[in-house]
């Protein structure tokens, strides 16, 4: 199984280390893995040009079309990201714009995603909301959200501080795993 994680966060941090604790995880368990940090990646704007519409690609040169084949080739995708205002983060939400081109080719349909998303609350509509912005991108794609996993954190270390978060993310990433 080859897994792919994409990390929307803008700082080291809660949403990379829970990404890197279930890709580590996922290895030991014969897991081939590949962690993607949007924050070291050039990607522009999509522009609404609509050229993929047309053509199934993107016109815009970035990095972006480094990605795109490490989508493909994966067996499972993570979208991960901080929830901001009950929303993925900015670079995660330009990520998913630029995912248009497999709304038109199609190229990514049936592919398992999971959504990991990290906040400093728990209220329901914030949950709901941002893993929703994920699920949304995964529909119009015709991928398969297949799992979801929110945890509350604010400051940078929370996550690794706090055992039963580290346990949460053991547990679920075993469930992928196996099923």
């Amino acid at each position: 199984m080859k897994i792919v994680a994409i990390c929307g966060s803008p700082r080291r941090g809660n949403t990379e280390f829970i990404l890197k604790r279930i890709l580590t995880k996922a290895e030991e368990l014969g897991a081939r893995t590949e962690l993607v940090l949007l924050r070291e990646k050039r990607i522009e704007f999509c522009n609404g040009c609509l050229n993929c519409d047309f053509t199934g690609e993107c016109n815009i040169r970035d990095d972006m079309q480094i990605i795109y084949p490490k989508l493909k080739e994966a067996d499972l995708i993570i979208l991960g990201s901080p929830n901001y205002f009950s929303n993925v983060s900015g670079m995660m939400k330009n990520f998913i714009d630029r995912l248009n081109p497999f709304y038109t080719n199609k190229k990514l349909r049936n592919k398992k995603v999971v959504a990991v998303v990290v906040g400093g609350t728990d209220k329901p509509n914030t949950i709901k909301n941002s893993i929703k912005s994920i699920e949304l991108a995964v529909d119009w794609t015709e991928m398969s959200l297949i799992g979801d996993l929110y945890l509350v954190g604010e400051g940078p270390q929370d996550i690794e501080n706090d055992p039963e978060s580290i346990q949460k993310i053991d547990e679920f990433t075993e469930s992928l795993i196996s099923s």
